[in-house]
């Protein structure tokens, strides 16, 4: 798959079969956001690469899921990511590290839509409770996590109309509203 089309395939996937996904990949996927553009090449971040079941299973319970989605959801037991890779930061006062976080975590899900993989960027966590979870030293922020796995579900784009919060349809696909090409792009000028 060229880069493009893993763009343009590349949806939030937020229900996951249960198969483990190998951690060489997830290596591979590391390498791939430490490579991204850092600011003054700083390389503020660093990852947490989390496979164990029972890991797994706990920092699922510090995560929010779909916000748009009422009453309130989340992936059933039986649907739930199989890896994560933490986002941490070494310095916070890097007025950047953002963009770096940015850039990284984009590297990260292109590498896994290439793989064939679902992934979901989530910043609605515990991020003091992932702190103690995983033992991370306090000059050490976490920023996000990326949960990965393979699909389970599918996601489409669709043109934005009247709102941009996405839903799931009766049979389970994920639908999410995007502004039209033709609507954000400006030549030359800002008409």
């Amino acid at each position: 798959m060229n880069v493009y089309d893993s763009i343009v395939s590349r949806r939030t996937i937020r229900r996951f079969d249960q198969k483990p996904v190998d951690p060489n990949i997830l290596r591979k996927f590391v390498n791939a956001a430490r490579l991204a553009p850092s600011a003054a090449n700083l390389q503020q971040l660093e990852y947490l690469i989390i496979t164990e079941k029972k890991l797994c299973i706990q920092l699922f319970e510090t995560l929010g899921w779909a916000a748009y989605i009422q009453p309130k959801w989340a992936p059933s037991e039986y649907e739930r990511p199989t890896a994560y890779i933490v986002i941490l930061v070494k310095d916070t006062k890097n007025p950047y590290y953002q963009r770096d976080v940015s850039f990284a975590s984009a590297n990260i899900l292109l590498a896994a839509e290439a793989e064939g993989l679902g992934s979901c960027f989530l910043c609605n966590i515990d991020r003091e409770k992932i702190q103690r979870i995983f033992m991370i030293p306090c000059t050490i922020s976490v920023d996000s996590v990326i949960a990965l796995g393979y699909k389970a579900e599918k996601s489409v784009v669709e043109d934005m109309k009247d709102s941009i919060k996405y839903w799931r349809d009766d049979q389970g696909i994920f639908h999410v509203p995007k502004r039209k090409l033709d609507d954000i792009i400006h030549v030359n000028n800002f008409p």
